[in-house]
């Protein structure tokens, strides 16, 4: 029982950190963008993500992320994720997870040939009940470096951060790097072909893989205020969740 118990943890935790460790990079990337939503400005982002790990393990995460920016450069976000774990064996797992509280500021703005850069704290909470598998029992601090270029219709992102990692008594726990590389292009004015390489250390030491997947998927503009996206992702380790999928819609009020 307690080994399911654990099992569950670990699952639960990696892909909370997969589906929301982006802050707020825009749907569906994970990689961090140096963009911010602007002074007055609102958003909402909601998502449904849907993970299938090596084992038969099934996980379903509903995310909701309100943003909203407090000057040009400052914007202030919340992450809110509803997990539904199914595993191979025993009951299912369903509530509340860790929510992370995100603070975002555009250092640079792009121009000619320097990107944009930004830089984004975040702050994982112990929302989600730790005794049934929905969250880590501890407090993790992030910080990441983005940077953003546009090349006519193509745009490239990367990040680079470091999370430290709320241990809860454990020493098998250890801080993690994370770092990705993205790309958007259009189309057309509204329909972008989206892809990504991301990845970051194990928070278990035991654990060599690094999470690393990469990231194929599509935006369409429907309006100014409103954006849908799907993708498909593949893991390329054991550390991560061999396929998943998510389907998002972004609003801006």
């Amino acid at each position: 029982m307690f080994r399911k118990i654990m099992i569950t943890v670990a699952l639960v935790v990696a892909a909370t950190i997969i589906c929301s460790a982006k802050g707020y990079a825009y749907r569906p990337l994970v990689t961090e963008d140096a963009g911010v939503a602007g002074k007055g400005v609102a958003q909402i982002e909601v998502s449904w993500d849907y993970f299938s790990w090596r084992g038969r393990d099934r996980e379903n995460v509903l995310l909701f992320v309100p943003i909203y920016g407090i000057t040009e450069r400052i914007e202030l976000s919340a992450e809110i994720p509803y997990l539904f774990h199914s595993p191979a064996e025993g009951d299912g797992i369903n509530g509340v997870g860790d929510i992370n509280l995100v603070a975002k500021f555009l250092i640079l703005e792009e121009k000619d040939v320097r990107p944009a850069f930004a830089l984004k704290g975040v702050v994982k909470t112990k929302s989600g009940d730790e005794k049934r598998g929905l969250g880590s029992g501890d407090i993790d601090y992030s910080i990441v470096a983005a940077a953003s270029k546009s090349l006519g219709d193509l745009t490239l992102h990367s990040m680079l951060g470091y999370t430290f990692v709320g241990d809860n008594g454990d020493d098998n726990v250890r801080n993690t790097y994370l770092y990705g590389l993205a790309a958007d292009y259009g189309l057309t004015g509204k329909f972008h072909i989206v892809g990504e390489i991301a990845g970051n250390r194990h928070p278990d030491r035991r654990v060599r893989n690094e999470m690393v997947s990469g990231l194929l998927g599509v935006t369409y503009k429907v309006s100014d205020k409103i954006t849908l996206d799907g993708a498909l992702r593949r893991g390329f380790s054991n550390s991560v969740p061999r396929w998943s999928t998510t389907l998002g819609m972004s609003i801006t009020f």
